[in-house]
């Protein structure tokens, strides 16, 4: 018991002895910084971090204490008496005479020691507070308006050669002449919410010459035929909820695209998800488009050049009414069955369709009759290495008041990825067929009986082309009420790969026909000839075409491209004289930025 006490005073001298040092300490420490720490809140917790170091120490000190004086009790109790072999217990054996008692339990291990638990809670709390920094900034992002611009510049170099294929009644300018040409395109999107509004200017985008369809130009440096360039493409507000509503301008595809409609339409559009149905993943659209297309008066778009100075700001009067739906029976198969009806409100005197191509005011006038119905089937899909799309389009309705329409077409692609075939990298070999209705050489000339040329409502030089000269420039097709496949069958090789890498080419051989017989010399569709060709012969041969294109990056953003076409005419094409007409050739080069 001496020893004991003795032991307590050892402690109590030692605490007291050292205790005021580390309470110096910590007070120097407190009147040094004192000051400091109230320069912000980072030295203020650095103070607490060291008073909380301070009294760790203390803490273990005292421990290391008892330890040994629980050390000395247990050597004093002992008996002075030595065992030969020293064992260690980790439990001693409870006292004969408590036999039943629970045995004493060694000390458990430690656990973490306190610096440790101090950085994790540490640890935790920043955590805890950047978690809640991030959900603050969201919510508070959620109630700000998030804006996105981009853009894209192109510049041209056209290079072309005997376009008009030597025939002066159908020439133009630019048939046979090198000139610059850009697009500028400047996109602003607006978001909040469910809530999404978009403008996009586009300029150079219906910038075009007379000649029928033809793309002509984007926007010609110096002088250039023009028709007061349409700069606003896009502009619409958009609700995305339980259902998609999107009111204004906006860029509108049915089917795969490029064949009844493409391009910017004033519409308002519904789309609702069917959610899984017995044919797979569904969803519906219901769109009014207002058809945009007509002319006023072609005092300044006549032959044998001009622009179409008239051709914007007309109200055409022309409901058109859009229901698809589309379905996707498999992850990799797409269909979509639609009806694009047209309702004319317009009347005799209202602004020319110029349905016949002639550009006469006086030849099927405005009737009120356009009343179209296109009623067709997309597909696109994938299996493997091989993919596919087509378009199968019926067209009926009215033309005119006194005249039917009863056309269809068809237009098929499938491509085989080749993957690597010795040094050609990224091979892909398709082919493409297409076939439009049309006219009899006897129907054409007569102008009775229902009209079979196949016609889409609206299309904008950005649709679908099969080659870079015939269905381009020679029968790309009027905006409004035409179409590049009308009385036309094409069938086409197509091949993608990568000669060295980067440099992504495509080359393609085109063979195309009338899909019915014309007069030698009178063209696909129309007059070509202009009554010069007095040929009572037919055919159906249009020609041949050649396309070679290639894409390559030029810097980060900014992208190359070539495109070269060579067409040779048919009999189609033959001039008045009885000759055949000489190839028709283009060479563009190009550069695209987009940001």
């Amino acid at each position: 018991m001496g020893s004991r006490y003795s032991f307590n005073a050892a402690v109590s001298l030692t605490l007291f002895l050292f205790a005021p040092l580390f309470l110096a300490q910590a007070a120097e420490i407190d009147g040094r910084e004192k000051s400091a720490s109230l320069s912000g809140p980072e030295d203020t917790q650095k103070y607490i971090q060291r008073l909380e170091r301070r009294v760790s120490d203390l803490e273990a000190l005292t421990k290391k204490l008892l330890e040994g004086r629980q050390v000395t009790a247990a050597g004093a109790e002992k008996q002075p008496v030595k065992t030969v072999e020293d064992k260690k217990e980790v439990a001693p054996p409870a006292k004969a005479e408590d036999e039943w008692g629970a045995p004493v339990v060694g000390e458990t291990a430690k656990g973490r020691d306190e610096e440790a638990r101090r950085r994790l809670i540490e640890l935790e709390t920043w955590k805890r507070k950047t978690d809640a920094r991030i959900a603050k900034e969201a919510e508070e992002a959620a109630d700000k308006v998030q804006f996105d611009f981009s853009g894209k510049y192109k510049l041209r170099v056209n290079t072309r050669d005997n376009l008009h294929l030597n025939n002066p009644l159908q020439s133009w300018k630019f048939d046979n002449s090198t000139y610059f040409d850009q697009r500028f395109q400047f996109k602003i999107g607006a978001e909040y919410g469910p809530l999404t509004s978009v403008l996009l200017l586009d300029v150079g985008n219906f910038v075009f010459d007379w000649k029928e369809g033809s793309e002509g130009t984007l926007y010609r440096w110096g002088e250039f035929q023009t028709v007061t360039p349409l700069l606003i493409r896009e502009l619409y507000a958009q609700y995305t909820g339980d259902f998609v509503a999107k009111a204004g301008r906006q860029s509108m595809i049915v089917g795969n695209g490029g064949i009844v409609l493409e391009g910017p339409v004033d519409a308002l559009k519904f789309t609702y998800s069917l959610g899984q149905t017995p044919i797979g993943m569904a969803s519906a659209t219901l769109a009014y488009i207002a058809v945009a297309g007509g002319w006023k008066n072609y005092n300044d778009f006549t032959y044998p050049a001009g622009d179409r100075t008239a051709v914007q700001g007309v109200t055409n009067k022309l409901d058109g009414w859009l229901l698809s739906f589309d379905t996707k029976p498999t992850r990799d198969l797409v269909i979509t069955p639609y009806i694009l009806k047209v309702v004319d409100r317009g009347r005799f005197g209202g602004p020319d369709l110029n349905l016949d191509k002639d550009f006469n005011l006086n030849t099927i006038p405005r009737d009120g009759g356009f009343e179209p119905l296109w009623i067709g089937a997309a597909i696109s899909g994938k299996g493997g290495n091989f993919s596919y799309k087509g378009d199968l389009i019926y067209l009926t309705g009215s033309l005119t008041r006194t005249r039917d329409l009863n056309a269809n077409a068809l237009l098929l692609r499938g491509d085989y990825d080749m993957k690597k075939i010795g040094p050609l990298k990224n091979l892909s070999l398709g082919m493409e067929f297409g076939r439009g209705s049309g006219n009899s050489a006897e129907k054409k000339a007569s102008g009775s009986g229902d009209a079979n040329d196949f016609i889409g409502l609206f299309l904008c030089k950005d649709r679908r082309k099969f080659g870079n000269i015939f269905s381009e420039d020679l029968r790309a097709g009027f905006f409004f009420g035409d179409s590049n496949l009308s009385n036309v069958t094409f069938v086409r090789a197509i091949a993608d790969f990568e000669p060295v890498e980067t440099l992504k080419t495509n080359i393609s051989l085109s063979k195309l026909w009338t899909t019915e017989s014309v007069f030698k010399g009178r063209g696909p569709v129309g007059d070509w000839s202009r009554g010069t060709s007095t040929s009572t012969q037919k055919t159906k041969d249009i020609g041949w075409e050649i396309d070679v294109n290639f894409g390559f990056p030029i810097y980060k953003r900014l992208r190359g491209f070539t495109e070269f076409g060579y067409f040779i005419p048919g009999d189609v094409y033959k001039r008045s004289n009885g000759r055949k007409a000489d190839p028709a050739s283009e060479i563009v080069f190009g550069a695209e930025f987009g940001f």
